[in-house]
């Protein structure tokens, strides 16, 4: 039987290739009810069902789009069914007729759902570099 982090990777293997093939379904049975994102923009959202609407708008009006996440570390807590993901990011889509090419950060955390999947609980992505019209992120005042 595969370990923990062996399912979780393959969770994320899944998840990839869902952005890949533009599947916004597959997506969202990854993704717990309450998942949240901070995407590296620095926007926010919250709910899977959000997500699912998320990607399929941008499937439907980028078909450049691509993400792909690839995993550095898996640190598991099996006790409570947790875990959390470090890896690296890369994304490539399209604005202003103009292909945007954006690498980063991100870090995920998984729990373990009652029936023994692994699913995204939330995730934060730090972007680094960004070739082409970049949008920065809005300003913060406080």
């Amino acid at each position: 039987m595969p370990n923990s982090v062996d399912l979780i990777r393959a969770a994320r293997e899944r998840f990839n290739i869902a952005i890949e093939y533009k599947d916004a379904e597959a997506i969202h049975a990854l993704l717990a009810p309450t998942y949240h994102i901070l995407t590296g923009r620095s926007a926010q959202f919250h709910g899977a069902d959000e997500e699912k609407t998320r990607w399929a708008e941008l499937f439907r009006t980028d078909p450049t789009a691509v993400y792909v996440r690839t995993v550095r570390e898996i640190m598991i807590n099996e006790e409570w069914g947790i875990a959390e993901e470090l890896g690296n990011w890369t994304g490539r889509y399209s604005a202003e007729g103009k292909l945007i090419q954006a690498t980063g950060v991100y870090s995920a955390k998984w729990q373990l759902t009652e029936n023994g999947e692994w699913v995204v609980q939330a995730e934060i992505f730090t972007t680094l570099t960004c070739d082409g019209p970049c949008e920065k992120p809005d300003p913060i005042y406080k």
